[in-house]
């Protein structure tokens, strides 16, 4: 790979005459090149920058000099030019594993009040931040990228699985702690496990170390972090041992349900009840989202849909929808919703059932909000789709909600129009 910076102060660049990217240039994986910026304005070394058109404070860096420059240091149609922004993208590993890919990447180190547009326009193919902060100029983030792609390139650390194995380079999670001798220093030791040889036990422990970590100290990654069903449950496992695990969870039914002639059917699943309901159990912070049906078909639809937005484009264009659907699980039936949550909390949840049909032994929100404020035990609301879940299901309840009015005696709402009321009424704001 070839790699040019473009800077006003090329002395800067010493750090990148050692270590890593010393022998990869050594080796000939890495053409290296800092170029002064004012070797481009002409035997006299003219100016780099002007006043801004419009009015404003500062000065602009001109397009002639960048031009000429990126003109003569092009070698190749796979290159990449990018200019270093506080307004551009914010650079992450997904970033550094694409530019690593191109045969030339040449940075542009931004100075002043910014480049003129031109040059954004008609040269850069990206504009990069390396985070919500503004510096001098643009030598430091030209390093970080430049030193995060060169350790991308196959050879340059000598063993290309030590860059693969690193945090962010493979789901997104940060990396786990490591150990190394002494197994005891100043009384603190290693943890047994990474001692015993047992490597299925290790990657077990190294996995949980990532997903606490990423918790801990980077949430926001997990958004968007590609994770197992397992993943969920340690999760869910890590919130609730930090006392931030919420004791509600919800189901949505599509078998056993009635018809309109009160026959037992199985309803079809609806994309808006999967997204719509996932956002709102988010939104509010519930433990998890089951979506009860067993029919072949439907969860063959349901895992294509899931597949897209937490493996697929979707995740990546979508993270808030992403983050939202994580939490749904789909399950045959809703004894097993209720046994994942005895699994994960050691709780056999209260059931909490609704319907449509009022019943003078039905609980009020308000009464109910109390109880699961003020009571130690886990929750699973269950909804039901076609024309209501089944008497015989309505019988096994602890609770059934009284039917969601607005004005006047008309109920009608949308099952996903009711979930989000009703864990707004049971867990929202008091005011």
């Amino acid at each position: 790979m070839k790699i040019d910076i473009l800077t006003f102060f090329p002395e800067m660049f010493e750090p990148l005459r050692h270590s890593i990217v010393k022998r990869a240039c050594d080796c000939g994986i890495l053409d290296l090149n800092i170029k002064y910026i004012r070797d481009y304005t002409g035997p006299k070394k003219g100016l780099t920058d002007e006043k801004i058109y419009g009015g404003g404070a500062g000065m602009l860096m001109k397009p002639e000099p960048l031009f000429q420059a990126v003109r003569d240091l092009k070698k190749t149609d796979n290159c990449r030019v990018v200019i270093t922004s506080p307004a551009g993208k914010v650079f992450n590993q997904r970033i550094a594993e694409d530019l690593a890919k191109a045969e030339q990447v040449i940075f542009i180190c931004g100075h002043y009040e910014g480049i003129d547009q031109r040059v954004e326009d008609a040269l850069a193919t990206d504009v990069l931040s390396i985070g919500d902060f503004v510096l001098t100029g643009g030598e430091m983030p030209a390093m970080i990228m430049a030193d995060s792609i060169i350790r991308l390139l196959p050879g340059a650390l000598g063993k290309d699985e030590s860059a693969e194995d690193e945090s962010f380079s493979t789901d997104g999670l940060l990396e786990y702690p490591q150990y190394t001798r002494p197994p005891e220093f100043e009384g603190m030791t290693v943890p047994e496990v990474l001692l015993n040889g047992n490597h299925a036990e290790i990657n077990k422990w190294r996995r949980r170390q990532s997903l606490e970590r990423t918790y801990d100290r980077r949430p926001d990654l997990l958004n968007k972090a590609v994770l197992s069903e397992q993943d969920k449950v340690v999760l869910e496992e890590i919130t609730k041992s930090k006392g931030c695990h919420s004791n509600v969870w919800i189901s949505l039914v599509h078998y056993p349900v009635y018809n309109k002639k009160h026959e037992i059917i199985n309803t079809s699943i609806t994309n808006l009840d999967l997204h719509d309901i996932a956002r709102a159990a988010r939104t509010f912070d519930l433990s998890g989202y089951f979506v009860v049906q067993p029919a072949a078909g439907q969860k063959e639809l349901i895992n294509t849909l899931l597949g897209h937005w937490a493996r697929g484009f979707g995740a990546r264009y979508n993270p808030d929808r992403h983050e939202a659907l994580s939490r749904l699980h789909l399950v045959d039936s809703l004894q097993c919703a209720i046994e994942h949550i005895e699994k994960t909390t050691g709780k056999t949840p209260k059931l909490i059932g609704t319907s449509a049909n009022a019943s003078k032994e039905m609980i009020g929100f308000s009464d109910m909000r109390k109880i699961i404020k003020e009571q130690e035990e886990e929750y699973l609301i269950v909804l039901g789709t076609g024309w209501g879940l089944t008497d015989e299901m309505m019988a096994g309840f602890d609770y059934v909600l009284r039917p969601i009015y607005g004005v006047g005696a008309y109920n009608h709402l949308s099952v996903r129009s009711a979930a989000s009321i009703i864990m707004d009424r049971l867990l929202g704001e008091k005011d």
